[in-house]
């Protein structure tokens, strides 16, 4: 980082002190609260934040490269990139808006059928299935929620998901 990018320290709630990296190096080195101080890097600058905040703030981020190499791996194109094509410098790409009535009879039987084998769970289990996939929370933070180890969270997982799959017959 540059020695005179912009820093921003939390003097108390709302405010904020501005100073430069290098002096904020400087502190670091004399201050010891100043090494425990959490910072996340926004255009360009440094902004401190709280430790839950800089935890939720990387577990976003973590969450974000883990899709985009899922995406990788499955090889996914996005309407972007068929836009910006190099081979398509002067077509367009024509979407077809017209309705696929076959595509969507399978898609809400398998919805239906997906309701179904979760009425099949247990409460316990359908909280997880909530927590997990609907309310988007990771199992660390159900973990937390429930008092038990993320192991014991995560081994749930898999003998949810494995039943749903024997439910589902896949």
């Amino acid at each position: 980082m540059k020695e005179d990018s912009k820093c921003f320290i939390k003097i108390e709630n709302g405010i904020y002190e501005e100073i430069t990296y290098k002096e904020l190096e400087k502190r670091r080195k004399l201050i010891n609260d100043y090494k425990q101080k959490k910072f996340i890097y926004i255009h360009g600058m440094l902004l401190e934040v709280s430790k839950k905040e800089y935890k939720d703030y990387y577990v976003e981020i973590e969450r974000n490269r883990y899709s985009k190499r899922v995406l990788q791996k499955l090889q996914a194109v996005s309407i972007e990139e068929l836009n910006t094509d190099e081979d398509m410098d002067d077509k367009q790409v024509i979407v077809d808006e017209s309705n696929d009535l076959e595509f969507e009879v399978e898609r809400k039987i398998e919805v239906e059928q997906l309701k179904e084998a979760l009425r099949q769970l247990n409460s316990n289990e359908n909280k997880l299935v909530k927590a997990l996939f609907f309310e988007r929370k990771t199992t660390r933070e159900y973990a937390q929620i429930m008092g038990i180890s993320h192991v014991a969270i995560i081994h749930q997982k898999e003998r949810i998901l494995k039943k749903l799959k024997k439910i589902l017959k896949f």
